[in-house]
């Protein structure tokens, strides 16, 4: 087995936290815990068993269209609280059996770790934990203020969707789910500390994920939403799979995940978790099973793309003439990674990265700490000040990079009004900075044009798209890499051109061939299951046909057209803009038309209509 040295590190360090899925639970004994598709076909019948035969089938037809947060929606309203509580109650609420297999838990808990999450809302992280361990829900503000301060003697059990043991805690439909992860009203300002601790973890700790298929589009679901909150984070977590079942090349360019896997489930699971400990705190253990740098052949490919030199002169002019820029682009489409490139050539060291915490409802003063790094700046005259200095101690012009990704809006429409002032009165007398700021970022940035106040920086910023990669630099990077440069054109058409899915197909082990590829892409997670997504976020915002995304997809399959991009003005009300922001949709070059963006975004969006009509 070779285990990467990075994981060994941070376990070593009691940095790692393990997050653990259903797949423990399920494997302690046959039968005792069910998994989530069983869950719900559970719940289906309990429905029926009540007499509401109609509602049991429709949780059956939104399972079969593997809308599993609508099933469970569904479920919800129809028994209502208290049929649904004592329903989970059954399921989950359990003595401790005689004849269980613990050996996964207790090689869970060898490495030390001093917190672990679960999604689970069951008792078997401590029926095998140690003695001490706390046991945390995920509205117990004064508790997870302490995170910080669990350590491997005392550690913590956070149970992120709740525990059975209150049942006040659980999130399982969609609507609960949405409250956990950045929704509105009452139910979601519970869960504010929860969200703004998962974001400090995320952000200083690496994650082992255990006991995720990570291909089941509602786990998928969940795992993107921990991890978008925090896309910063730069250390990357590990994943333990069963070989064969995970696409390594997909979860380290979508989730920043690297794939180990083991033979089985059970005990050859076990023996990877205690062999990790072994390697972690076993003073003779030698370093013969570590991967030598501590990478992958996926992270030492990741290297930056080929230079766009001509894209990146007209970004830098557009930038020096206005002094402010906002640079979009679709989900994984390179904003980032220009600006950058940007900053490094044109300012140098006199840059400051700003990341604005994506925590809705976080103070002013955590705010702007989280934002600059430092606890002292708790507002934006500290900010303003903070800057100056900064740029005054460096010298000459100065580059602010906001990366954005969301965020409480009356905070960044502070921010907005303190980088204005910046920019246009940076302060007076001998070392005084000329400054300019640039924002990168997706979706979430191209609202700040529309949705800011008239004062602010970002209120009618002009911008700049980062266009796809051309087949010249598809061709370019394939020869940087070492691969055949035949498979441009194929590799071009086969992703559209999208950084992102270039990535990810280069990272992967198939075949780079055109048709192979599309197929394989049409799995992925980066189209099918952010199709998915899009869909069931269109859902929960009960938008209408008109504005939904689901019409958008529909007519482009039936050859009926779209609205062009170049008649939306960027704004999100549009469907046709959240699907360009997704990465699904393109303007066509020459006509300007709204289409998929590649063959793979049509043949997962054919398949997923097919299985929604399918389940009726």
């Amino acid at each position: 087995m070779v285990i990467p040295l990075d994981l060994v590190r941070a376990v070593r360090e009691h940095r790692l936290v393990p997050f653990v899925g259903a797949g423990v639970s399920s494997g302690v004994k046959r039968g005792l815990f069910p998994t989530w598709g069983k869950l719900l076909e559970m719940m289906a019948a309990e429905l029926e068993a009540q007499a509401n035969h109609a509602e049991g089938q429709e949780v059956r037809r939104l399972m079969k269209a593997e809308d599993y947060l609508g099933a469970a929606e569904r479920g919800l309203r129809h028994l209502k609280a208290y049929r649904f509580n004592r329903f989970l109650r059954g399921v989950f609420r359990k003595r401790r059996p005689a004849d269980l297999d613990l050996s996964v838990v207790e090689a869970l808990w060898s490495l030390r770790p001093p917190l672990v999450i679960t999604t689970n809302y069951d008792d078997v992280l401590r029926w095998a934990g140690p003695a001490d361990a706390e046991m945390l829900g995920n509205d117990q503000e004064d508790e997870l203020a302490l995170l910080p301060e669990a350590s491997a003697e005392w550690p913590f059990v956070w149970h992120l969707h709740g525990t059975i043991q209150r049942l006040s805690t659980l999130i399982l439909a969609g609507s609960d789910y949405k409250s956990l992860y950045g929704g509105d009203g009452e139910r979601a300002r519970r869960y504010e500390a929860a969200l703004f601790q998962l974001n400090a973890q995320l952000a200083n700790r690496p994650f082992l994920y255990v006991g995720f298929s990570l291909s089941d589009p509602y786990v998928l679901q969940q795992i993107a939403d921990v991890l978008k909150i925090s896309k910063g984070k730069g250390a990357p977590s590990f994943a333990l799979m069963k070989k064969g079942q995970g696409d390594a090349s997909a979860l380290w360019f979508n989730y920043n995940i690297q794939l180990i896997e083991y033979e089985d489930h059970g005990p050859p699971l076990a023996a990877m978790l205690r062999e990790i400990s072994r390697l972690s705190f076993d003073a003779q253990a030698t370093s013969a099973s570590l991967v030598a740098e501590g990478t992958t052949k996926l992270a030492r490919e990741s290297a930056p793309f080929v230079p766009r030199p001509q894209l990146e002169a007209e970004i830098t002019r557009a930038l020096r003439g206005s002094r402010r820029l906002l640079l979009l682009a679709p989900r994984k489409g390179g904003a980032r990674t220009l600006a950058r490139t940007i900053a490094e050539k044109e300012f140098g060291e006199r840059v400051t990265w700003l990341l604005p915490p994506n925590v809705p409802s976080c103070t002013e003063a955590e705010y702007f700490a989280s934002l600059s790094g430092d606890p002292s700046v708790n507002g934006f005259l500290k900010l303003e000040q903070w800057l100056s200095e900064r740029a005054r101690a460096l010298g000459g012009e100065h580059l602010v990079v906001v990366r954005h990704d969301g965020g409480p809006i009356e905070h960044l429409m502070t921010l907005g009004n303190a980088l204005r002032r910046l920019v246009e009165n940076p302060g007076r007398g001998v070392g005084a900075a000329r400054f300019y700021v640039l924002v990168a970022g997706e979706s979430a940035c191209a609202s700040l044009r529309l949705d800011t106040a008239t004062l602010s920086l970002f209120s009618g910023a002009p911008s700049r798209h980062v266009p796809p990669l051309s087949v010249d630099e598809v061709r370019a990077l394939l020869g940087q890499r070492g691969v055949d440069v035949g498979f441009a054109e194929g590799v071009h058409a086969a992703t559209g051109g999208l950084p992102g899915l270039v990535q990810e197909a280069l990272g992967g082990e198939g075949s780079l061939e055109r048709e192979a590829l599309t197929q394989r892409l049409a799995r992925s997670p980066s189209v099918r299951g952010i199709l998915r997504t899009r869909l069931a976020e269109d859902d929960r915002a009960n938008r209408s046909p008109a504005r939904h995304a689901r019409t958008v997809l529909q007519n482009l399959l039936a050859d009926k057209g779209a609205r062009r991009l170049d008649d939306t003005d960027d704004d999100l009300k549009y469907p046709e803009v959240r699907l360009y922001y997704d990465g699904l949709v393109v303007s066509a070059e020459g006509s300007g038309e709204t289409v998929f963006r590649c063959e793979a975004v049509r043949i997962a969006a054919e398949r997923t209509f097919t299985l929604e009509q399918g389940a009726v």
